[in-house]
């Protein structure tokens, strides 16, 4: 069983990985107009955009931890580094968008605070540069692990 879960969280993984690394540079690849659109269409009056998502991360991460736990790779002193310089990252990626938004880069009403952040990222995605730079170089080295330790590739 530890097997299936270890080989299992390993797929995963790569996917995430791929997923993040692909989120994260989106933003220097699509032009800000259409950058623009798509949010404005995602949003379409809402305040939020990502309600059905969100839950089906929060069930994914749930299912990562418990493969990790179930294969038997969770070592604390690991996890619990990793847990807080994920939160410190994203907590200092967060806080690069201080600066107001101008007029023409506002979101229409209603406005909630999540969608305000996401319109400030849309707008200005290179102030998280230093956390991008971190991020990439885990996740780059985390698949390069995964497919030579994890796969022997």
């Amino acid at each position: 069983m530890a097997d299936y879960a270890l080989f299992g969280l390993k797929i995963l993984l790569i996917f995430f990985v791929m997923y993040s690394l692909i989120k994260f540079y989106v933003f220097f690849f699509i032009k800000y107009e259409r950058r623009r659109k798509l949010l404005d269409s995602s949003y379409n009056g809402k305040t939020s955009a990502t309600q059905v998502q969100d839950i089906f991360l929060l069930v994914m991460a749930l299912i990562l931890l418990g493969l990790l736990f179930v294969s038997g790779g969770m070592q604390y002193i690991s996890f619990t580094t990793g847990l807080f310089v994920g939160m410190l990252l994203i907590q200092l990626y967060f806080h690069s968008f201080s600066k107001p938004l101008k007029t023409e880069e506002s979101p229409e009403p209603p406005i909630s605070p999540i969608k305000m952040m996401s319109y400030a990222i849309e707008a200005s995605p290179g102030r998280a540069w230093k956390e991008l730079v971190i991020l990439t170089v885990i996740l780059v080295w985390a698949l390069y692990m995964l497919l030579t330790v994890g796969f022997g590739l």
